[in-house]
């Protein structure tokens, strides 16, 4: 019973609200004036171009691709020099500014 009587006062202040809303932007809410009126332009080229009637022939393209379909058998793969010791990260660096 008092779920719904709740319900019942929480749709009662939304419908308040809303009707207060529309009222006001009846009363303040002015369309804008501005009419756009659509006009009919013309494209008119700047440049009149004359394109020949006879379509280009068939043009043949030789191309030439090297595909390897096999796996390689060595890799020359090279890494950079590898320094050993602790990373010092600037949280690392804070913790030990705080420790005095």
């Amino acid at each position: 019973m008092e779920i719904n009587s709740t319900f019942v006062y929480i749709s009662l202040i939304l419908w308040q609200i809303g009707f207060i809303v529309g009222i006001l932007l009846k009363l303040f809410y002015k369309p804008n004036e501005k009419k756009f009126v659509p006009t009919a332009v013309k494209s008119i080229p700047a440049v009149e171009v004359t394109t020949p009637k006879v379509q280009p022939g068939h043009i043949d393209v030789e191309m030439k691709k090297q595909i390897a379909l096999q796996k390689p058998t060595t890799s020359s793969v090279k890494s950079d020099e590898v320094i050993k010791g602790k990373v010092s990260t600037q949280k690392d660096k804070l913790k030990q500014l705080r420790r005095g």
